[in-house]
């Protein structure tokens, strides 16, 4: 995994788990590693220089998503003017700026939209222009029929829009000859040119933010339990910050999901694909041990409102905020070693939890509430072993919560 960092005339590095800092002049690039210098190789060599342009540039305004917009209208300019019998080639890039979108699948479905309500527009704007004078009276009915027949036909609203600007266009301009073709046929052109090329220059490293956004909600819910231990009366705040984290966690489900499918749509990158769709799942289970972390906060307000009973819940939240903090780094790094150590680490809390609800069960008149925050924790660490499926078979035909411990009674 390769993170960049700018600081000053340098890049941080976070290669592999390791931090690195790569200095940059007009001759040589080096690598300090612990206070050690060597010469790195090619390819990251290109990768760190990349980046950085792409930084400096970026502090000028000049994105990606900006360089490609600008191409694209280039591009689809050049294309009309290639093709015989065009007439307006204005219209193609005016679709490539209005279609290019920050990821594959927006592009395509922004370039549908707009076909489909260049063609019902044109159509309805050139056959009412066919037979009324342009005036006040024609231009409202016009809109009118164009607009309430993509509503009616419950069309999306970006069509709706596009119906309306081209019918208005026909009528004023559909006059002329090859007009309405060309409108259709140029805003085809442009489209097609800006999709292609959002496949052909993908946003870089997509999967190295999307890997840093999970391990920053991972790192986000070992907050949420810090809090819990830190006060562990002020259980209603615990239970309010971890529906927030369940709901920004949701958000940062669904942007991965999007430039994941973007990435369906793209021949080139089968690895950042791949990649993309790993984190999906990957963030599909970060959101569940959200979700448990948001039960053990409400049974934790249940129990604090039980008179004359108390609990201390500390250690145990300890062990799943480290068993978190490991999962974090495993996730990060990447790496067999990251790995192995959250396998252990699962492995330690599940006979932690079980010596200390075995412990709770001999106390008299047990809440049923403790047998519900033992019940999400264990599902917190099974979200966790299922993500190594070295634990899997380990685990299979083992009680997956806590072995040898029957917590279903005091649920």
């Amino acid at each position: 995994m390769l993170l960049l960092l700018l600081q000053g005339e340098c890049i941080e590095l976070y290669l592999d788990g390791e931090s690195k800092v790569c200095y940059f002049d007009s001759r040589k690039l080096w690598e300090a590693s612990y206070g050690t210098k060597g010469s790195i190789t090619k390819k990251r060599r290109l990768v760190c220089t990349m980046r950085y342009c792409l930084t400096q540039l970026a502090r000028l305004g000049l994105t990606l998503q900006v360089l490609k917009t600008a191409f694209a209208a280039g591009l689809a300019w050049l294309v009309a003017l290639l093709i015989p019998g065009s007439s307006y080639p204005v219209f193609a890039p005016l679709a490539a700026i209005l279609t290019m979108q920050v990821t594959i699948a927006d592009s395509i479905e922004k370039g549908v939209y707009r076909v489909l309500g260049v063609i019902v527009g044109v159509t309805v704007g050139g056959a009412i222009g066919s037979y009324f004078a342009v005036n006040t009276v024609t231009i409202f009915f016009a809109i009118l029929l164009g607009i309430s027949a993509s509503t009616a036909f419950r069309l999306n609203p970006q069509i709706t829009s596009q119906v309306g600007v081209s019918t208005l266009l026909v009528l004023v301009y559909g006059q002329t000859s090859g007009y309405m073709l060309g409108r259709i046929w140029e805003t085809m052109i442009g489209s097609l040119v800006a999709v292609l090329l959002n496949i052909a220059i993908s946003p870089p490293q997509a999967s190295v933010v999307a890997r840093q956004a999970v391990v920053v909600s991972i790192r986000q819910l070992m907050l949420v339990l810090e809090h819990m231990l830190d006060a562990p009366t002020d259980t209603e705040v615990s239970l309010l910050e971890a529906r927030q984290m369940v709901t920004r966690i949701e958000k940062e489900h669904m942007q991965i999901i999007q430039t994941a499918h973007g990435f369906r749509y793209t021949p080139f990158q089968r690895r950042e694909r791949k990649a993309m769709f790993e984190l999906v799942l990957l963030i599909n289970r970060v959101e569940h041990i959200s979700i448990q972390i948001r039960g053990i906060a409400r049974s934790l307000v249940d129990l604090h409102s039980l008179p004359g009973q108390t609990y201390d819940f500390s250690s145990v939240l300890k062990d799943v905020r480290l068993c978190l903090l490991i999962f974090a780094r495993a996730v990060a790094a990447n790496d067999a070693e990251a790995k192995e150590a959250a396998v252990m680490a699962v492995r330690e809390m599940r006979a932690n939890f079980s010596q200390y609800y075995y412990a709770l069960q001999h106390e008299a008149d047990t809440a049923p509430e403790v047998g519900a925050i033992f019940s999400d924790l264990g599902r917190i660490l099974d979200e966790i072993e299922d993500k190594f499926p070295a634990l899997n078979a380990q685990a299979a035909g083992s009680g997956r919560l806590f072995p040898g411990i029957d917590i279903s009674a005091n649920e």
